[in-house]
């Protein structure tokens, strides 16, 4: 399916070397300044909001006594819940800091691997969030490593390569995820699979030993599989099973030596993590799914509204929805995938990824590629089951931008080709054009203003909490129902249980009792709250100010509200938090 790409004059080692630590070290400046000033607060929280926003964003409006609740947050507290449970020796599936005194408790299929490990060693030596903001910084690294190496295969400049592998890194969808979902920390497994892909495969051809490539692009199936994120997965498997097809079917057509080891390895692989996600998924949720999954509405909800958002940077909205890629890296990939589909040699490699690339873009816009009344995404999603439960189907620029970019790289390649062959003294301007150009791509894929909140570790209320310890029993995190990371994350760390929870697990007791105690988020207190608050130990009430939910000041109403009703009493306030304990009052 591929071959190696013949590369200029050998370097030696020393040469090869350079290149990894020249891209590494680019990566990290563009990292650095596309998420300015992140790098000076590496142990504050990163957030960001649209360029233009006038402040409807709430951290477009962010002042240090607010927290803005998010994914961010709530990735941060589920990697504390799974270290915690592996260092008391739990079931590593088991959320007991969130829905705290409950009939049963809540679960997660989120293991976050191989980030939480990560986050287990740096945690103790310099603070969570801290060692978070370093998930983000090291998948990112591994992110533009793991791409240069695969577009290696795919043209002989390491220039070329290296300008593909940071197109593709930071693609303004993956910078949107990483400053909130967790899956934008897992884009690296996609370039790394197809490099140990192709590596095995182009082995076995030659008959070289290709084991330990097929064990990589297995390992990586299966790493993928059990850090939970079902999206990605999914993508995954999809895509290894059809390169190990096309594979075995262009070995077929060109009466060669079928590669039915490395693809029985791969396939392993991918079995294993298929099966480990059917019974982690049947164990966690018990066949129901929460969330807004199948719903279509979800989709409509996040999907762009025109195919334009594609190349039309006014039309970019950040967030879940964002496929903004730009008409440079279009048009050049469809060129590429011409030249992919009719071409030979080199371009040729790129074939089993150039018939992919409508089909892949068709499935990422979602309802966007609706014609009129024909609605063929529609269709998809309520006749087949894997694509009915994306409920964010953008989230598969994972794979879309990584095609793309390869094509796109496959058009430059080839067009430099052609350009040196005749005038080879060009080679020096057609580098420096090529560096302005990445550099024009990149700074046009700021599409978002970073802010970095304080890290609220060491605030007083959460101090008072850590102080309380468990014996106070669990807390309650006011907003009740809505934006809930942000109480999580006061849990995380306070190491303290909350009777809130964001979590996807089957439970009607849990949405009865957020029912009961949602009143409390507009300052009123009435029975049925104070019978679930002492039913459960829960003797103390954090209101958070959280943006989302309360314009400016009107927390402080709340705060004033609860303690006007002779039930709480207000016990400490300090940045977005006030601490509030329960009166013996009836």
């Amino acid at each position: 399916m591929t071959g190696q790409a013949p590369g200029p004059p050998a370097r030696g080692r020393a040469g090869r070397l350079l290149a990894w630590v020249a891209m590494a070290v680019v990566t990290l400046a563009t990292f650095a300044a596309l998420t300015w000033p992140l790098a000076r607060h590496m142990d504050d929280i990163w957030v960001q909001y649209a360029i233009g926003d006038p402040g409807t964003s709430p951290a477009a409006r962010y002042q240090p006594d607010m927290l803005v609740g998010g994914d961010h947050l709530q990735n941060a507290f589920i990697q504390t819940v799974v270290i915690d449970n592996v260092r008391h020796l739990r079931n590593p599936y088991l959320d007991l800091y969130e829905g705290a005194a409950g009939p049963t408790p809540l679960r997660t299929s989120s293991l976050d691997v191989p980030w939480t490990p990560l986050v287990a060693l740096l945690w103790p030596l310099a603070g969570l969030q801290a060692a978070y903001n370093t998930t983000l910084v090291l998948s990112t690294l591994a992110t533009g490593l793991a791409a240069f190496g695969w577009l290696r295969r795919h043209t002989r400049w390491p220039l070329l390569a290296g300008a593909g592998a940071l197109a593709y890194t930071f693609t303004p969808h993956h910078m949107s995820q990483l400053a909130s979902h967790f899956n934008g920390v897992m884009w690296w497994a996609f370039p790394a699979a197809l490099w140990a892909f192709e590596a095995a495969m182009e082995r076995h051809r030659e008959g070289r030993r290709w084991l330990w490539p097929a064990l990589a692009v297995a390992a990586v199936a299966v790493v993928v599989a059990v850090s939970g994120e079902y999206h990605l997965s999914l993508y995954l498997t999809v895509l290894l099973c059809y390169l190990t097809a096309f594979e075995l079917a262009s070995a077929w057509l060109a009466r060669r030596p079928a590669a039915t080891a490395p693809g029985a390895v791969v396939a392993g692989g991918v079995a294993l993590g298929v099966a480990y996600v059917l019974v982690v998924f049947a164990y966690v949720f018990r066949g129901d799914l929460q969330g807004g999954n199948g719903d279509y509405g979800e989709v409509l909800k996040f999907a762009p509204v025109s195919a334009l958002w594609l190349v039309r940077k006014g039309l970019a909205r950040l967030g879940e929805g964002m496929v903004y890629v730009g008409w440079a890296v279009v048009a050049l990939a469809a060129v590429g995938l011409v030249a992919a589909m009719v071409g030979r040699d080199r371009p040729r490699t790129a074939r089993p990824y150039a018939v992919l690339a409508v089909p892949l873009l068709f499935l990422t816009l979602g309802p966007a590629a609706d014609l009129g009344g024909f609605r063929p995404y529609r269709f998809l999603a309520e006749h087949v089951p894997v694509v009915g439960l994306q409920r964010v189907p953008q989230r598969l620029m994972v794979l879309t931008s990584l095609v793309l970019v390869l094509l796109a790289v496959c058009a430059l390649d080839l067009a430099a080709e052609r350009l040196l062959a005749v005038r080879p003294r060009l080679a020096p301007v057609a580098a420096a054009v090529l560096l302005a150009g990445t550099a024009l791509l990149l700074a046009d894929y700021m599409v978002a203003r970073n802010a970095v909140m304080d890290n609220p570790a060491d605030n007083r209320v959460v101090t008072a909490l850590r102080g309380a310890g468990g014996r106070a029993g669990p807390i309650l995190g006011v907003p009740v129902r809505e934006q809930v990371s942000a109480t999580s994350y006061v849990a995380a760390l306070s190491r303290r249980r909350a009777l809130n929870a964001y979590n996807q697990t089957p439970a009607p007791w849990l949405n009865e009792r957020m029912r009961q105690l949602q009143p409390i988020s507009r300052g009123r207190v009435d029975p049925a709250a104070l019978e679930v608050l002492r039913g459960t130990g829960t003797t103390q009430v954090v209101v958070i100010n959280e943006p989302h939910l309360y314009q400016p000041g009107q927390w402080r109403q709340v705060v004033d509200k609860l303690v006007a009703s002779g039930h709480f009493r207000l016990a400490l306030t300090d940045g977005p938090f006030a601490l509030l304990e329960l009166t013996g009052q009836p």
